[in-house]
């Protein structure tokens, strides 16, 4: 299946892909595994997405659809095709 991904902030920066970015991957996918692909692709290591407990790290936003994927099922929510995720830091300040 076919989505496409925007990546904002140190992401974009690291990552060095265009938006939107167009990834194909397998039927049944879920955002973890996305995260994994991307890492492959672009040799990056895992650690730019996940702590070493394998957990998304604190700083990153990961939305589905404009959907955060907090309020869905974490690193599980599932892939559909034709998805738009975005992939960005979380800024905080006063």
């Amino acid at each position: 299946m076919n989505i496409n991904i925007n990546l904002k902030g140190r992401f974009k920066d690291t990552l060095k892909l265009p938006d939107p970015y167009p990834v194909e991957i397998e039927d049944g996918s879920d955002i973890q595994e996305l995260l994994n692909l991307l890492c492959q692709k672009t040799g990056c290591s895992v650690d730019t997405f996940f702590t070493k407990d394998m957990r998304l790290k604190p700083n990153a936003a990961v939305t589905i659809n404009g959907r955060f994927i907090i309020h869905l099922k974490w690193l599980q929510t599932p892939l559909s095709e034709g998805d738009n995720i975005t992939i960005f830091t979380l800024h905080c300040g006063g």
